[in-house]
């Protein structure tokens, strides 16, 4: 049966070719394109009604990524062919994210593809520039490095992120007692006071009469509040996910003071490891920037790359090219430009990696360092305006007693 192939590949001077054509299966596909002197990066089966192919949607979580790379890393390190590195992985019953994952790309390659092609092929499937790599070891007989610096890669992302996640930990559970606290006192304490400051006819002090307005707002407008609340998500998350919100949301982030710099230096640090890996298994300098670009997540430094791509396509130098843009740390277009003089570019752009995510390790010890002082303090001040407010509130009973 003829099936139609979607196809997305790399052209002889790096450009992305992106078109459909019809073979029996996706080794026709690969032999074609080949032929055509193209690298496809991504083939998907193009099917029509209600089996047509749903787009990604999900992602595979940096932990399961992880466990695989390393384990397939040991496994093809260890001489073991491709397929039974992966029974092995599919049969490790300690780590079954990685498990699911080595079964899922065993299936697609029994079936006569590629690793790479595997990997692009199952649902959900990796990062496009992790499986370009792969697909660059699979090419260079290289395939154990690719794996163990992957795994090394998504190892240092993983703690970061972990790390992020642990120290705002006690900030969430601070600040979720203190909006309790809030809430009981205004939903509680202020409703049972106000008939003792209403009762005698004169005007309560001022401290009361916001206490007791903010109850009544609170208790009578709260289902307004939570609408225009969920009104105001809903809006946001729609606007965030358009082409303009999208822009202008990453374009933000990056402005904001500490964060803004370490998701640069994170990203670029990731975009500096997979061109160097890219570099060293033999990709031409083009298709590795095309390919590594893949794995930026902020939409203004990704869109930040196109020119940079092709003033190097154009035969511009990569370190001069680093430097003009704004976005890029000096210290990448310096390393950049020793490893050009000496010929050892790939091990320079690692090396920058390195240093930029030591960078960031330090920039968010720094952060979730203070996040806690700080956070305890604003929302002390909050909680002692809130208390100050209804002893000054109590105190006012004896004033109207008088």
């Amino acid at each position: 049966m003829i099936l139609h192939f979607r196809f997305s590949a790399y052209g002889a001077g790096g450009q992305i070719v992106r078109d459909t054509v019809s073979a029996v299966s996706e080794a026709d596909v690969l032999r074609l394109l080949s032929r055509d002197g193209l690298m496809p990066f991504e083939i998907e089966v193009v099917e029509t009604g209600p089996r047509q192919k749903a787009r990604r949607s999900k992602r595979i979580s940096t932990t399961a990524l992880t466990g695989f790379c390393r384990s397939m890393a040991s496994m093809v390190d260890g001489g073991l062919p491709v397929d039974e590195a992966l029974q092995l992985v599919a049969s490790d019953q300690e780590d079954r994210a990685a498990a699911t994952l080595a079964a899922a790309v065993r299936e697609e390659v029994i079936a006569g593809m590629s690793l790479a092609d595997a990997l692009a092929r199952i649902q959900p499937s990796p990062p496009d520039y992790l499986i370009g790599l792969v697909r660059a070891g699979e090419a260079g007989s290289s395939l154990g490095p690719v794996f163990r610096r992957l795994g090394v890669a998504l190892d240092n992302e993983r703690r970061l992120s972990d790390g992020v996640k642990s120290a705002l930990i006690y900030p969430a559970v601070l600040g979720v007692t203190a909006l309790a606290s809030v809430g009981l006192i205004l939903l509680v304490v202020a409703p049972a006071l106000k008939p003792v400051l209403t009762v005698s006819g004169a005007e309560a002090p001022a401290a009361a009469r916001a206490l007791i307005g903010a109850s009544d707002l609170l208790r009578q407008g709260w289902i307004w509040g939570l609408m225009a609340l969920l009104a105001m998500f809903l809006g946001m998350s729609t606007w965030s996910h358009s082409d303009r919100g999208r822009n202008r949301l990453g374009a933000w982030i990056l402005k904001l003071p500490f964060v803004g710099r370490t998701i640069l230096d994170m990203e670029v640090a990731r975009f500096a490891a997979t061109l160097s890996a890219l570099l060293e298994n033999g990709v031409s300098i083009v298709p590795a920037l095309s390919i590594a670009r893949q794995g930026i997540g902020n939409p203004k430094l990704d869109a930040s790359m196109e020119p940079l791509i092709d003033t190097v396509r154009e035969g511009g130098r990569l370190s001069a090219t680093l430097l003009e843009n704004e976005l890029i740390p000096p210290i990448v277009a310096q390393l950049a430009a020793v490893g050009e003089r000496s010929g050892e570019l790939p091990a320079q752009l690692m090396q920058a990696a390195g240093v930029l995510e030591e960078r960031s390790r330090r920039r968010v010890d720094r952060m979730t360092a203070l996040a806690a002082p700080v956070l305890t303090l604003v929302l002390g001040v909050m909680i002692g305006a809130v208390v100050l407010t209804l002893l000054t509130a109590i105190m006012s009973v004896n004033d109207l007693a008088a």
